[in-house]
């Protein structure tokens, strides 16, 4: 059982010692100190590894007492390397540097031969003696050491010191025995390896301290939590590995129930400690408060509010932001108050596990004047709070939501899952995340607004739109209020008069319905195969009596166009129309006419109006709003191009002043040419 104990303890040790060997000059800064200690770490390593190897019968034992000899003499090297900074120009170091070189040499001479020299004074000289004198000379170095060095630089090397010195006591106990009676305790070998590797976090520390080493160990926070996890797990292991050991030595049925019992419960203990996340909390609060610099990995805190903001993509934005805020601070929920444009109170628009029953607290409200100073970060509440406990008992931390110095919302937070204790870091973090969570609120907000005003800006479209076809239908009614009292008398007069009306309730009711469920989206028709031709004679014909032509080519045209909303097509025709029979000055000078070529259909409108000039086309025309009529909208063109545009055609306008104007009306299509009419 020894020499495995003896063989694993110097393997682990030779490892460790190699690592940290190699790490110093790596990570270390250049310098020749750096380079002295990885030296003597390679030599205890080697040391340790030999130690091993001699417990299995792999080397010579003066193997192991000249590796022994070498990692004095390195340690000494390093130590009289240190006092040299410090006392560079004193006489001190050299003496002591010449004196532990010669009990180096010594030490290593007598190892390797194993010489005994008789001093012929009672005192006989071998390498137990020898050992023994170096180990003294150790505690001298680290003493003359500790007093010449300056306070910096014993800060530093404190750590170290008090390793080698324990290491120096422990050899010249183990060397006693030796020297007095011949005879070394095994145990005194097999656990020198063991307190080496124990030593090693001291001389890592110093390492790490020393501003002529400058070793930068980093590990991130997330390894360091689940390597202590793992250590606590093979503590627990262990505990289960000596009750199975006294059962084994004692054995009986009382033994094998404790170990179940022991094994069982460590398990589940264990099990249940780390799935509970205030158990996971407070190994993270220990790590960072005892094993950094810094209490936070800003790279990590910065990655997980970004994926935090992601994670909630499901909940509205005062949620994410609440729930991301807790998230940083472990808290297991909180109450979010935002204050928008216009309002005059602050409303909780998001809460998780306290606050379904507070409501909105006022801009005027005192609570609030604790948050005035833009400095604060966040108020960290105690139980005798006056202001804000006797509203949200639960409280634990108010934290301001900042947008441009203005105070745009706060949040009350749940006291964390394991205590916390709040400086200066946490300060600069929450305010850093604070405002980011304010910006983003305050992009959502302006995000909403915008959508809002895009909802109102169509609605108000549909608005023109419906306000221009009743213009038009009152236009129809009224000429036919105007022409009751002439042709009342008349047949054909009351049926035409009839299908307008019939025509005009079908437009208002029409209207009503867009004005009502315009917001919906429309199902997209299926297009209809349609001759755009016999469209454009039928209305035509019953706009004859205004004085509109349809003429026709010398062949029958057949002009077909997939038209999804035949309808559509009809009203932008009706609007062109009727603005071309309100610019003519007399009836009969509307002439309609369809062309089919190239794939595309235009139907032209033509009148003999006072024309356009090239510059009102180009920016007035098609302008919402934009009219010449004493009567009009300014909607008619705008709209009728954005019907025909929905249909996948537009609309091209020709104007000369005072000779007319020609509004071509576009659509995709195909023409079929019949033979001419006898």
């Amino acid at each position: 059982m020894g020499l495995g104990i003896s063989l694993f303890a110097g393997l682990v040790a030779a490892l460790a010692y190699s690592a940290f060997a190699a790490i110093l000059p790596a990570w270390g800064k250049r310098s020749r100190l750096n380079m002295t200690f990885a030296f003597a770490s390679a030599a205890t390593a080697l040391w340790a590894l030999a130690g091993a190897f001699d417990d299995a019968g792999w080397v010579e034992p003066w193997t192991v007492r000249c590796a022994a000899a070498l990692r004095e003499g390195a340690w000494f090297t390093l130590l009289i390397a240190i006092l040299r900074q410090d006392a560079v120009h004193h006489p001190l170091w050299r003496r002591l540097a010449i004196a532990a070189a010669a009990l180096a040499a010594a030490n290593f001479v007598f190892a390797a031969t194993s010489a005994t020299i008789d001093t012929g004074l009672g005192v006989r000289l071998n390498q137990p003696l020898i050992a023994f004198a170096v180990a003294v000379m150790g505690l001298i170095l680290a003493e003359n050491l500790a007093r010449n060095v300056v306070n910096a630089r014993l800060w530093s090397a404190k750590l170290m010191l008090i390793a080698l010195t324990a290491l120096y006591v422990y050899h010249i106990l183990e060397y006693i025995p030796e020297i007095l009676a011949s005879q070394t305790p095994e145990a005194f070998a097999v656990a020198e390896p063991l307190l080496y590797l124990l030593a090693l976090p001291l001389f890592v520390v110093t390492a790490v301290r020393s501003d002529s080493l400058r070793l930068k160990v980093h590990s991130s926070r997330r390894v360091v939590f689940h390597s202590a996890t793992l250590i606590v797990t093979g503590v627990v292991l262990q505990g289960i590995a000596a009750a199975a050991l006294y059962v084994r030595h004692f054995g009986g049925t009382p033994a094998v129930v404790l170990t179940i019992v022991l094994g069982f419960g460590s398990l589940v203990a264990l099990i249940v400690a780390l799935s509970t996340a205030s158990v996971r909390s407070q190994i993270r609060t220990f790590i960072n408060e005892n094993f950094y610099s810094y209490k936070y990995d800003y790279r990590l805190e910065w990655t997980k509010f970004n994926q935090a903001l992601s994670r909630y993509e499901d909940r509205g934005g005062p949620e994410r932001v609440l729930l991301t805020l807790s998230d940083l601070l472990d808290s297991p929920g909180g109450v979010l108050f935002v204050r928008r444009s216009g309002w005059k109170q602050y409303a909780r628009l998001a809460y998780s596990q306290f606050g379904e029953t507070l409501g909105p607290i006022q801009e005027t409200d005192p609570v609030l004047a604790s948050l005035a100073d833009e400095r604060i970060a966040f108020l960290e509440l105690r139980d005798d709070d006056t202001l804000w406990k006797p509203r949200a008992p639960e409280t634990w931390l108010v934290v301001p939501l900042r947008f441009r110095n203005e105070l745009i919302g706060f949040s009350l937070l749940h006291k964390p899952r394991a205590p916390k204790k709040l400086d200066w870091e946490d300060r600069n973090l929450v305010a850093l995340i604070a405002s980011q969570l304010a910006g983003y609120l305050v992009h959502e907000q302006t995000a909403q607004a915008l959508a809002d005003s895009q909802q109102l800006a169509e609605f108000n479209n549909r608005v023109t739109f419906a306000l221009h076809d009743l213009k038009n239908t009152a236009g129809q009614l009224s000429l036919l209020v105007q022409n009751a009292e002439k042709f009342g008398d008349n047949a054909a007069f009351r049926a035409d008069m009839m299908e307008t009306i019939r025509h005009a309730v079908d437009n208002l009711q029409g209207l009503i319905g867009k004005l009502r469920d315009g917001s919906k989206p429309a199902q997209p028709a299926a297009p209809a195969r349609v001759n755009v031709a016999d469209i454009v004679a039928r209305f035509a014909l019953k706009k004859a009596a205004a004085g509109v032509v349809f003429a026709r080519d010398r062949g029958e045209t057949l002009a077909f166009a997939d038209i999804a909303q035949p309808a559509a097509f009809e009203n932008a025709l009706e609007h062109i129309v009727t603005n071309a029979i309100e610019a003519s000055p007399e009836p009969g000078s509307v002439e309609l006419s369809v062309a089919a070529a190239s794939g595309r259909i235009r139907v032209a409108v033509r009148d003999r109006g006072p024309g356009m000039s090239a510059d009102f086309i180009a920016r007035e025309l098609f302008r919402p709003l934009r009219t010449t009529k004493n009567k009009g909208l300014g909607i008619g063109a705008y709209q009728a191009r954005a019907m025909m545009r929905d249909l996948g055609g537009d609309i091209e306008v020709e104007s000369t002043v005072g000779s007319g104007t020609t509004v071509t009306l576009v659509l995709p299509g195909e023409d079929v040419k019949l033979k001419e009419a006898s």
